[in-house]
């Protein structure tokens, strides 16, 4: 089992260089180029809502742990924003009712499997599962 975390600043720029690292890092780095953009794409998604909605525009703290189990990464992320948009997890949902028209939410939703979506105490805790069939 490999494992890989980070600690920054919900802001785009540190977002940016955080999805750099983990592109490289030792979960993604080994991971054929469609899957590791997948989930570079999920975790910029979930990144970009924590910075503007859980934090409302505001770098507030955020830390992301990846972890390769089988053919499967594991992704958790915890930030200490307010309450972020639901995902709406098990359920339908209109698109329309959710912040930007809910792109990304679906976008989430339609690649990652697994996700469950909570807070406690005072932390929005983000967790899903991508499957990836093309380990190096």
């Amino acid at each position: 089992m490999v494992f890989e975390r980070s600690h920054f600043r919900a802001d785009p720029v540190s977002v940016r260089a955080a999805l750099q690292r983990f592109e490289q890092g030792s979960v993604l780095g080994p991971l054929g180029a469609d899957h590791r953009d997948c989930v570079l794409l999920v975790l910029a998604e979930v990144l970009n809502n924590v910075a503007e909605h859980a934090y409302a525009g505001d770098a507030g703290p955020v830390a992301v742990a990846l972890r390769l189990r089988g053919r499967s990464i594991e992704a958790r992320v915890v930030d200490r924003g307010g309450v972020a948009p639901a995902l709406g997890i098990g359920r339908a949902c209109d698109p329309l009712a959710l912040p930007e028209g809910g792109f990304g939410t679906g976008l989430i939703r339609t690649l990652a499997s697994g996700i469950c979506q909570e807070s406690r105490m005072g932390c929005n805790i983000l967790q899903f599962r991508m499957d990836v069939d093309n380990v190096a």
